[in-house]
């Protein structure tokens, strides 16, 4: 027994089928940029990725716990040597002090009042709590600008 669907009825239902699927893909698409909540316990810093699974944090060599998780502005996964350096992060370490969680805060979050942050760095934009270097390095095979000169030694 062949089962088939007269024309004058296929149309109506593959454009019915079609803008199911796409309504659904909206409304999936449209819950994309979901809200993350981060610890209450998780204390600020910075995070830069130094070697394999060393870490700079808050300018301290750390290791990465076993397991270890860093989530980026858009809360996937980030892998270490991806992180970008002088991340402000809010993090999390283990019992033994190993960095467990680190989550890298958007403006936003940046923005908002922290528990575990100095009082002078509360309610700051981002661009100025990281630190700015003023010359970038140079590139590979370049080479680097003449240091200053200086100043001239007194006559006394």
């Amino acid at each position: 027994m062949r089962f088939a669907l007269r024309p004058d009825f296929a149309a109506p239902l593959l454009a019915a089928l079609l803008a199911t699927l796409l309504a659904a893909a909206g409304s999936a698409a449209a819950q994309a940029p979901s809200l993350r909540t981060l610890p209450d316990d998780a204390k600020r810093g910075v995070l830069s990725h130094l070697r394999e699974n060393l870490v700079s944090l808050d300018g301290v060599q750390t290791l990465l716990a076993p397991g270890a998780q860093i989530r980026g502005r858009n809360n996937l996964l980030v892998l270490p040597a991806a992180l970008p350096k002088d991340s402000l992060v809010k993090y999390q370490t283990d019992r033994e002090g190993a960095l467990y969680r680190a989550w890298i805060l958007t403006a936003d979050e940046a923005a908002r009042p922290d528990k575990s942050a100095p009082a002078a760095l509360q309610g700051r934009p981002i661009e100025e709590v990281l630190p700015r270097y003023d010359t970038p390095p140079p590139r590979f095979g370049e080479k680097p600008p003449a240091p200053p000169e200086a100043p001239p030694a007194s006559a006394n």
